[in-house]
C-alpha cells in the first residue's frame, strides 16, 4: 500500500477502468489512448502550481490533445467509456483524497468537457452499458456536492431514456448503484437526485418500490427519515397508486417556502386532499412532525449543519396540520 494517494488513485483506477473498458468492448488501442490523456491529466493536477500561466498552458495542451483524442484518434464508439471517466476524475477533484489545493483551470476544462458530453445523444448506452457504467462510478473516496457527479450520472439516462429499453432486473440493479452512490455522501444538501429517482419508477419496478421503502442513508440523515416514513405510510392498497401518491407527497413536503403558505401551495394541498382524503393526509403530517426533534445533523467530530430539507417537510407537515386541523 502506497502513501502517495495520486498513485493509489490511478492505480485503483486503472483496475476499474480495464473492467469498464472490457464491458463496454472498448478495443485495446482506444483504452490505452485514453489512459495516456488521463494520466497527463492527473500529472498535471499533482504538479501544477498557483501559478496562473503554467495553469493555462495546462489547461490548453490538455484541450488540444483531448480534441485530437476524439476526432482522429480513436473510435466514436469509446466516446461512451471516456464520459464515465471524465465525471469519476471531476468527482475526485472536487473532493480531498487528491491535493487539498484546487487546480481552477483543470476544474474549468473537464467543467467544458462533461456538459457536451452528457447531453450527446450520438454517444449511446444500452440498458447493460449504463449498468457497467454506474459500477465503475461507485467507486469513489468521496462523492463531493460541487461536482454534479450524481446529476450527470442521471442525466446521461435522462436525455437517453436507457430505462424505457431496459429489463426490469437491469433497472433495478443500475438503480440500486445510483442509490449506493448517493449513499456515499457525507451530507445531503437536498434530495433532487432522490426525486429524480423516484421519478424513474414505472408500474413494473415492483421490485424498486420495495427496495425505495427501505432505502437509508448512511449518515442517518432526517430528511431522508422523513422520506422514509412517507413511503411506508399506508395509503392505498394498489401498489402503484399507492406508490405514485407518495412521489407527490414527498414533492409537495418539500416545497414550503418563506414565512406563510402561498395560494399555490394551498391549492396543492387541496388537490392531494381530495386524492387520499383530509383525514389521511392529516395523520401523515402528524407522522411527519415527530421528527421535528432531529433538524440539526451531527457530525462525529462535534460540528453540526442544519438539515435545510428536513425543515422544509416539517413546515410542510405543521401548515397541513394548521390547515386540516
Amino acid at each position: 500500500m502506497t502513501d502517495n494517494p495520486y498513485l493509489k488513485f490511478k492505480n485503483d483506477d486503472l483496475k476499474e477502468s480495464k473492467a469498464l473498458a472490457e464491458a463496454l468492448n472498448i478495443s485495446e488501442s482506444d483504452f490505452l489512448k485514453i489512459q495516456d490523456w488521463f494520466d497527463q491529466l492527473l500529472l498535471y493536477h499533482q504538479e501544477l502550481t498557483n501559478d496562473r500561466e503554467d495553469q493555462l498552458k495546462a489547461e490548453k495542451d490538455l484541450e488540444i490533445n483531448f480534441q485530437e483524442l476524439i476526432s482522429s484518434e480513436i473510435e466514436k464508439n469509446s466516446y461512451k467509456y471516456i464520459l464515465p471517466k471524465l465525471l469519476h476524475y471531476n468527482n475526485e477533484f472536487h473532493g480531498a483524497f487528491l491535493r487539498s489545493l484546487y487546480v481552477a483551470r483543470l476544474g474549468a476544462l473537464l467543467g467544458n468537457i462533461i456538459p457536451s458530453f452528457v447531453k450527446d445523444k450520438m454517444i449511446t448506452y444500452s440498458p447493460e452499458d449504463y449498468f457497467h457504467i454506474t459500477v465503475y462510478l461507485k467507486h469513489n473516496y468521496f462523492v463531493s456536492p460541487n461536482s454534479n457527479f450524481l446529476e450527470d450520472i442521471i442525466k446521461i439516462e435522462q436525455s437517453r431514456s436507457i430505462f424505457r429499453k431496459a429489463t426490469v432486473e437491469v433497472k433495478l440493479s443500475t438503480s440500486k448503484n445510483i442509490l449506493d452512490i448517493l449513499n456515499q455522501k457525507t451530507f445531503h444538501h437536498d434530495v433532487i437526485c432522490f426525486k429524480k429517482i423516484l421519478k424513474l419508477v414505472t408500474a413494473n419496478d415492483t421490485g424498486l418500490m420495495d427496495y425505495l421503502k427501505n432505502y437509508k442513508v448512511e449518515n442517518n440523515q432526517c430528511c431522508y427519515k422523513i422520506i422514509s416514513d412517507v413511503l411506508n405510510f399506508a395509503i392505498s392498497a394498489d401498489l402503484w397508486k399507492d406508490f405514485e401518491i407518495k412521489v407527490q407527497l414527498i414533492h409537495f413536503f418539500d416545497t414550503s417556502r418563506g414565512a406563510k403558505t402561498t395560494s399555490s401551495w394551498l391549492t396543492k394541498l387541496d388537490e392531494l386532499s381530495m386524492r387520499i382524503g383530509s383525514s389521511k393526509l392529516l395523520q401523515l403530517a402528524k407522522t411527519v412532525l415527530k421528527n421535528e426533534n432531529c433538524i440539526n445533523h451531527k457530525f462525529e467530530y462535534g460540528v453540526q449543519w442544519s438539515d435545510d430539507t428536513a425543515k422544509r417537510f416539517l413546515k410542510s407537515a405543521q401548515w397541513i396540520k394548521d390547515s386540516l386541523k
